[in-house]
């Protein structure tokens, strides 16, 4: 697990961020959970889609291209949906209301790896 940092706003995403890089994280996502714990963040790539079904919770998602600049956001996403985001490459999926507390835009550049300090 690695912290995520928006370094354009000098906030922290994520504390400690899952690095959902192989199959079975990109299939499985956040199924069946109840909540994230005892993560705030699970980073998915690669990847332009994701689907909510059997997540039992709404979610916030930070859509990245290549060089972890931000693509788009999309907050409270609720479950049974999908969603895609042309240009992106991975996502992170975060608990509602992480966008609004680190002021997370389109453009903003995120580093994986650090906390601001």
């Amino acid at each position: 697990m690695v912290p995520v940092t928006n370094v354009t706003r000098g906030t922290t995403v994520a504390r400690a961020c899952v690095l959902g890089v192989s199959f079975g994280w990109r299939l499985r996502g956040l199924m069946f959970r109840r909540g994230f714990g005892p993560f705030d963040g699970l980073w998915l790539a690669p990847t332009a889609e994701i689907h909510m079904f059997w997540v039992r919770f709404p979610i916030d998602l930070v859509w990245l291209d290549a060089q972890l600049r931000v693509v788009a956001v999309t907050a409270g996403i609720a479950p049974w949906r999908v969603k895609t985001c042309r240009g992106a490459t991975s996502v992170i999926e975060l608990p509602v209301g992480a966008l609004a507390s680190s002021g997370t835009q389109p453009g903003d550049q995120m580093v994986l790896g650090a906390l601001p300090g």
